[in-house]
C-alpha cells in the first residue's frame, strides 16, 4: 500500500510560463533585459540571471524559435515551431547560451552571453528565437496524514524572453485593416486584424482614445504591441461611468515602446484610424 502511495504522490511539478513584456520577476529567479538584440557586427549579447530567493535554484538556458500569434478568442500568446526550417526566420539554432547551466545560491547573479553564428550566406534581415530560462528547485517535502508516505512537491519555473539578430538593411511597417468596435457590458472590445511590413517584427504602441461629440477625449488606454505574422487580436477596456450617447474610437499605433531603448525599436509610419460606437 505504501509503496503504490510513493508512486502516485512522487513528484509534483508545477511549470509557470511567462510572455514577458516588462523585466522578468517570477518568484525567485528574474532576467534582465527581458528583450534581447543582437547586431550581425557584434554577434552577441548578454543576460543576467538572478536568484533573489533564500534557497539554491539549478537554471538552464535554451533558445528556441516562436513568435506572439493570437488565438481564435483574440489572445496573445507565444507560438513555438519545434522545426521551422527555412519557412521561418529563425535564429535558435545558431546562437548559443553560455553557461547554458548554472546553480544560482541566494541573493547571486549570473551573466549568460548569448554568442551568434549564423551562415555565412545569411541574406539581410531580421532572424528570432526565445530564451527559455528554466529554474527547477530542489524538493520540498509535503507533510502527510501518513507516516509511511513520502513525497516531495519540485517547482519549476520557466521565463520566456525574446531575442533578435538583425543584419543589414532591415524595415518595417503596419498595416491595419478590419477595425471593429463594439460596446459588451461595462466594457469596451476592439478587434484589431493587423500586417506586419518589411522584413522585420513591428515594436510599437496600440493607443486608443475615445472622443465624444465635443471632439473631447473622455478615456484612453494603451498596450504594448508586436507583430511578427498577420494577427486578430481583441482589446477590451472598461468604461466605468460613462455616459450614454454616440462617441468615435481612435487607434493610433506608434513605433515607439516604454519598456525598449528608442535605438531597438524600427522606425515605422504612424497609422491612424478611428470608428463610431453607441455607448446604452
Amino acid at each position: 500500500m505504501a509503496r503504490v502511495s510513493r508512486l502516485r504522490l512522487g513528484v509534483a511539478i508545477a511549470t509557470i510560463m511567462a510572455l514577458v513584456l516588462v523585466p522578468t520577476v517570477i518568484k525567485a529567479i528574474y532576467v534582465t533585459p527581458h528583450a534581447v538584440f543582437i547586431d550581425h557586427s557584434a554577434r552577441s549579447a548578454q543576460v543576467t540571471l538572478g536568484n533573489s530567493s533564500d534557497v539554491p535554484e539549478e537554471v538552464t538556458v535554451d533558445l528556441r524559435f516562436g513568435f506572439p500569434d493570437t488565438d481564435s478568442a483574440g489572445t496573445p500568446f507565444i507560438r513555438f515551431v519545434d522545426d521551422p526550417g527555412s519557412q521561418f526566420p529563425s535564429a535558435a539554432d545558431w546562437i548559443r547560451p553560455f553557461p547554458r547551466r548554472v546553480r544560482l545560491e541566494p541573493g547571486t547573479q549570473q551573466v549568460v552571453r548569448l554568442l551568434a553564428q549564423p551562415p555565412d550566406s545569411l541574406p539581410d534581415g531580421e532572424y528570432w528565437s526565445r530564451l527559455i530560462v528554466t529554474a527547477r528547485r530542489p524538493s520540498a517535502p509535503i507533510a502527510t496524514g501518513d507516516t509511511a508516505v513520502r513525497a516531495g512537491v519540485a517547482l519549476e519555473i520557466r521565463l520566456i524572453t525574446s531575442v533578435t539578430y538583425r543584419k543589414g538593411n532591415v524595415r518595417t511597417g503596419i498595416d491595419l485593416r478590419d477595425m471593429n468596435v463594439s460596446v459588451e457590458g461595462d466594457s469596451l472590445v476592439s478587434w484589431v486584424r493587423a500586417t506586419r511590413e518589411g522584413n522585420g517584427a513591428y515594436l510599437g504602441t496600440a493607443a486608443f482614445e475615445m472622443l465624444d461629440q465635443e471632439r473631447s477625449v473622455v478615456r484612453e488606454w494603451s498596450v504594448p504591441i508586436a507583430v511578427y505574422y498577420p494577427m486578430n487580436r481583441r482589446f477590451s477596456f472598461p468604461l466605468e461611468s460613462l455616459g450614454s450617447g454616440m462617441y468615435m474610437v481612435r487607434l493610433t499605433l506608434e513605433a515607439r515602446r516604454p519598456d525598449l531603448l528608442e535605438d531597438e525599436v524600427l522606425t515605422a509610419p504612424t497609422v491612424v484610424d478611428s470608428i463610431e460606437v453607441s455607448v446604452p
